[in-house]
């Protein structure tokens, strides 16, 4: 007795599941019953009312995107059964935006469903909520600074100043000395002593000269040779001074920078 009661439990139970597994279909699409009209239309050959009932269908107040989609679905399949396949390309891309992931039913002809799929690949995925867009990070730092300017080479200008006032030195001392002597030969020939004197003092006057010159000369010239490794030829601009002055020892040649 009891094992017949259960037996009794298990089918009844089992008729119930089997009764809600064919109702849930039903129940998905209950909301709009334009919708499940259309379809059924579409499914009896009825394309022209299939169409109206889908669009009309679409009007319907608070239609849920999934619904929607469906309704796009099944009006790309009515539009592609009676010719008209750029609409159901339309109604396939309308579909899709309602619903990404939306599918031909089963039971659809291959070559709809090839057009299907080439519509999707033209309509890029919607993004998903945890899609988030990553801030861009900090940007470069800065470059490098500015860079110097670069100090022109200077040559050695105090260098060859020295040497060629020490040269032009030398060069007037020879000259001076020259004419000393000449002066001199002259005063050895001369017989009148007044004419004599002043030769005399001539011949001095431009030996003093001579010597006057000749030290400047080699002074500015060991100037020269001191300068030449002082200056260099990269080293950066200053402003410095040759001085030459006498002194009881001679002539002193002195650099300021």
């Amino acid at each position: 007795m009891r094992t017949r009661t259960n037996v009794n439990r298990i089918g009844v139970l089992a008729a119930a599941a089997a009764v809600l597994w064919l109702a849930l279909p039903t129940v998905s699409y209950a909301e709009n019953p334009q919708l499940q009209k259309g379809v059924a239309a579409y499914e009896a050959f009825e394309f022209q009312e299939a169409l109206r009932l889908l669009e009309k269908a679409l009007t319907t107040e608070g239609i849920s995107a999934e619904e929607k989609a469906r309704a796009h679905l099944y009006l790309g399949l009515t539009r592609f059964t009676l010719g008209d396949r750029p609409g159901a390309e339309r109604e396939f891309a309308e579909a899709i935006k309602a619903h990404y992931d939306c599918l031909p039913p089963p039971d659809t002809a291959p070559k709809i469903v090839t057009v299907f799929e080439a519509v999707k690949k033209t309509i890029p995925p919607p993004k998903k909520p945890d899609d988030r867009v990553t801030p861009p990070g900090p940007g470069p730092g800065p470059g490098p600074g500015p860079t110097p300017p670069v100090q022109p080479a200077r040559g050695r200008l105090w260098t060859w100043i020295a040497a060629g006032a020490g040269g032009a030195a030398l060069i007037a001392g020879g000259t001076f000395g020259y004419l000393a002597s000449q002066a001199k030969t002259d005063f050895d020939k001369e017989v009148w002593a007044d004419k004599a004197q002043s030769l005399k003092e001539t011949a001095e006057s431009r030996a003093l000269a001579a010597n006057i010159l000749f030290g400047v000369g080699g002074g500015l010239l060991a100037t020269a040779v001191v300068l030449f490794f002082v200056e260099g030829e990269g080293a950066p601009a200053t402003r410095s001074a040759v001085e030459v002055s006498a002194g009881p020892a001679g002539f002193l040649a002195t650099v300021r920078f």
